[in-house]
């Protein structure tokens, strides 16, 4: 399970960061031909392929996906790991993956991709997600904000916001929040910290610099720097549609998004 600590509000949130598009649809099987830790895509395997290479660990797989995509773009298959007491893995169905924005997108891609390929069935581990670390944050600048901050305030005509966009070179804000919106951010249950705990046990720790001392500070330096970075795309998101940012929700609020989203397909029905 890849995990993304950050803070909000005083508050560590461990969030669950998946595909919304991935569906598990086998399980405790073994596919002719295909074995563990696998992507396939029409046919091709990614571990048989010239993308699977250690100098291309990163987004070696994203390259290979829509490579292996150019001309039929149908839900590709991932594997995960054999099962701990057998030679059983799991099967996923996904879809394709939205268009190259930067390569620190492509690298949040290749993450969520390796931890479902390095999935245990039954033995859940958590993996921690940098947003920093995958470089994310070198793409939304302060100068690029302040940019796509004037276009909007001195233009109207939204028709014409993706010929200014480009022109001042930031088209890659807008394609930004459109990727990221293919994964599923939700916030784990009863993982919540209140910060000024955290902080405490940190400083309390500090003189043993043991390995749990660097762990939870490692852990925090993590959170907040994803809070930063969220806070970029949100000031985008906030720039351009005008409303809140809901890429992050708990349980709770996406079941009443769902139940909003089948009403209301319900009622489209109706009429």
């Amino acid at each position: 399970m890849l995990i993304l600590p950050i803070v909000n509000r005083k508050r560590i949130l461990n969030v669950s960061v998946k595909l919304k598009d991935a569906v598990k649809i086998r399980s405790g099987v073994i596919l002719e031909d295909t074995g563990e830790s696998e992507v396939v895509v029409n046919g091709r395997k990614f571990t048989l392929s010239s993308y699977n290479n250690k100098d291309n660990d990163d987004t070696g797989v994203v390259d290979f996906i829509r490579n292996a995509s150019v001309i039929n773009k149908k839900n590709y298959f991932i594997t995960t790991r054999e099962n701990v007491d057998s030679n059983l893995y799991d099967v996923y169905a996904v879809t394709q993956p939205y268009s190259k924005v930067n390569p620190a997108l492509d690298n949040l891609y290749a993450s969520v991709i390796t931890d479902m390929r390095k999935e245990v069935p039954g033995a859940e581990r958590g993996r921690y997600l940098s947003l920093q670390k995958l470089g994310i944050d070198k793409y939304l600048t302060d100068e690029k904000i302040a940019r796509l901050q004037e276009i909007v305030k001195e233009e109207r005509n939204q028709s014409k916001w993706p010929k200014l966009f480009m022109e001042a070179g930031i088209a890659d804000l807008p394609e930004t929040l459109q990727f990221v919106d293919m994964f599923d951010c939700t916030v784990i249950s009863d993982t919540t910290i209140p910060e000024d705990v955290l902080e405490s046990t940190i400083t309390a720790l500090e003189p043993l610099n043991t390995k749990d001392y660097r762990g939870l500070k490692n852990y925090y330096n993590i959170a907040k720097t994803n809070e930063a970075i969220y806070k970029r795309l949100s000031a985008i998101n906030n720039i351009i549609y005008n409303q809140p940012y809901k890429l992050i929700q708990t349980k709770k609020q996406r079941q009443k998004q769902f139940v909003k989203v089948k009403e209301n397909h319900e009622l489209g029905k109706v009429s």
